[in-house]
């Protein structure tokens, strides 16, 4: 997209967001746990609300990922400038009365996932992680995770630290000091005058109507569609090899599993990466 053509769309949203007077639905989570799938589902209903789609809202990662961005001469996604334009809203209203939701995910998933859908950012350093034919060199890729995986420092992970460096600082929330609901596959938290949804992705099948319904007291259904799967896309067939034949020594998922993320949303420790 242009940069003019962006720059029209976020002043369109600005507008669209100042006039409605209904506080934002936030989808803001981080990377790769299935929120297209609820953005979008969200999205396509007659709910008034604006409905936005976000991984970042703190000013200090919104600008450090925007600058990895612009310095690897790539264009700045969608869900950064839309950060910027929640920033500027929440800075004004401190998000009194938003609605969000965000989702968690098995973590050795996530990683993988979101190593996939950032390719873009790995080639510059990795020449032949993509073949002539552009496609997935898997062997490149596959030892590329397991060295990724095998630094793994919970104090340093992204996905272990996500809420402490976004959620925690900008709603005052922990989501560590609220224990989880494993047996309904997800938590209702109200605090500080916002409301704050956490979801399961491994059960979004069987748990998105009722805790959708539930928390955004509507008397309809809203359908999950599912958007955004990396079995779909054109990476998929490697996608698929890398799961099955990835190695991570049994050290390493002692670190994964004793972390206070996979202790807190995952207390059952899952031995498969498929």
């Amino acid at each position: 997209m242009p940069d003019t053509v962006k720059k029209i769309a976020k002043t369109i949203k600005k507008i669209k967001l100042k006039m409605n007077p209904h506080p934002p639905i936030v989808v803001w989570q981080m990377g790769k746990v299935g929120s297209s799938s609820v953005y979008e589902s969200l999205k396509s209903t007659r709910i008034a609300n604006p409905v936005f789609h976000i991984h970042f809202l703190n000013p200090e990662n919104l600008n450090r990922v925007q600058h990895i961005y612009q310095e690897k001469g790539l264009a700045v996604p969608t869900h950064i400038h839309d950060g910027n334009i929640l920033l500027d809203r929440y800075e004004k209203t401190g998000g009194n009365g938003w609605k969000i939701i965000t989702l968690v995910r098995e973590l050795k998933k996530i990683q993988i996932s979101s190593f996939f859908q950032n390719l873009n950012l790995y080639t510059d350093d990795h020449k032949n992680l993509m073949t002539k034919k552009g496609s997935v060199n898997t062997e490149v890729a596959r030892k590329l995770l397991e060295k990724k995986f095998s630094r793994f420092d919970e104090s340093k992970d992204y996905v272990c630290t996500w809420f402490d460096s976004e959620i925690k600082p900008m709603t005052n929330i922990d989501v560590f000091r609220h224990p989880f609901e494993h047996e309904k596959g997800y938590t209702i938290i109200k605090e500080n005058n916002i409301d704050l949804l956490i979801l399961k992705t491994e059960l979004l099948n069987s748990t998105f109507d009722e805790a959708i319904s539930r928390f955004l007291d509507v008397d309809f259904s809203i359908g999950l569609k599912n958007a955004n799967i990396s079995e779909k896309k054109s990476y998929s067939d490697a996608f698929r090899q890398i799961q099955s034949e990835l190695i991570i020594p049994d050290d390493v998922l002692h670190k994964i599993h004793s972390s206070r993320y996979m202790r807190h949303f995952y207390p059952v420790r899952t031995s498969t990466i498929t």
